[in-house]
């Protein structure tokens, strides 16, 4: 009975573990297919209690490639990877600036839909910046 009762501890234990992996990948293919060979336009952000609004303007727009490829309306041209880190899930992006100098940005995804994007990124103050995007 005893030895049962350490397989049936040892079952739920194997359960839960491939449980928890198998939803960090489901959460992952399902970001980027939400997110995937659209032009993401940028509305507005929200720094701190400034907002300020891009609808009516020549806007910034960026697009997230299914090859894993990024471009963005100011020429800038690299690659990203989606990724759940603690429990956040995360667009991890490396471009190259017009200079040639790598750069690594990391935007927490607050929220992806069919046809808005809410991402979250900490600027050099310290204070966050959300970005609100939608598809046209």
């Amino acid at each position: 009975m005893k030895t049962l009762y350490t397989l049936l501890i040892i079952a739920i234990t194997f359960t839960l573990v491939a449980c928890n992996k198998e939803t960090a990948t489901t959460q992952t293919d399902v970001m980027n297919t939400m997110l995937t060979n659209k032009n993401w336009y940028l509305d507005y952000s929200i720094t701190g209690t400034a907002t300020k609004s891009y609808v009516g303007q020549s806007t910034y727009f960026v697009t997230y490639l299914k090859d894993g490829t990024t471009k963005d309306s100011d020429g800038l041209t690299g690659t990203y990877s989606v990724e759940v880190i603690g429990n956040q899930s995360q667009i991890h992006v490396q471009v190259k600036t017009a200079n040639g100098n790598p750069l690594e940005v990391i935007y927490n995804i607050i929220s992806v839909g069919a046809s808005n994007l809410v991402l979250s990124k900490v600027v050099s103050t310290g204070t966050p910046t959300q970005l609100y995007f939608t598809n046209k």
